[in-house]
């Protein structure tokens, strides 16, 4: 068995998100964002322009490599697409907070034997997303550009915007209780 789960935490402000997506969209220029909500019927799911559009969190599909996606039908009636496998999740990185961004991830599951063209699907994002995104980022001892850095913090992809806000001081990044600064600082 190739099953393989691969996932990474974003810290992107809005500028970061489209930025990305239209380069996502330059590469694969079938790819659909496909918002977290009750789909209209089996065969029309919610497609967004932009993944500001689909809410806290997204699916990005490729309709070249899966055409037809695989609903669930729940009790109410309320039909879902799934939100991970043949689709990418895009939990979104969010200000809850004024000034304060919390991280997001994109997550994908697929096996690499069955699936080869979603591995290469994922692989290909993945690669445009390190390209976009830094991974310079350092734990720091509390909130703000000035906090000590206490570690080098690989895990995260930072967007450009979210890197230039933070070093000016007009945005704290941070993951649940983990603060972060651009080693830049």
């Amino acid at each position: 068995m190739s099953a393989v789960t691969k996932q990474v935490q974003l810290l992107l402000l809005p500028e970061d998100e489209a930025h990305v997506f239209r380069a996502v969209r330059a590469a694969y220029p079938e790819v659909k964002l496909l918002a977290d909500v009750p789909w209209g019927s089996a065969d029309r799911p919610p497609a967004r322009e932009s993944v500001q559009d689909c809410g806290a969190s997204a699916s990005i599909w490729n309709p070249a490599v899966h055409p037809r996606l695989q609903v669930d039908v729940r009790s109410n009636g309320a039909i879902f697409g799934p939100g991970i496998g043949p689709v990418v999740q895009w939990m979104r990185s969010l200000e809850k907070e004024p000034g304060v961004l919390d991280s997001g991830r994109w997550a994908a599951s697929f096996d690499k034997e069955k699936d080869p063209e979603m591995a290469k699907f994922v692989s290909g994002l993945w690669r445009i997303l390190n390209r976009l995104t830094t991974n310079r980022i350092l734990r720091a001892a509390g909130p703000g550009a000035s906090s000590p850095g206490a570690a080098p913090e690989r895990r995260f992809r930072v967007g450009e915007k979210a890197v230039e806000w933070a070093l000016e001081g007009k945005l704290t990044l941070r993951s649940g209780g983990l603060y972060l600064r651009p080693e830049d600082a």
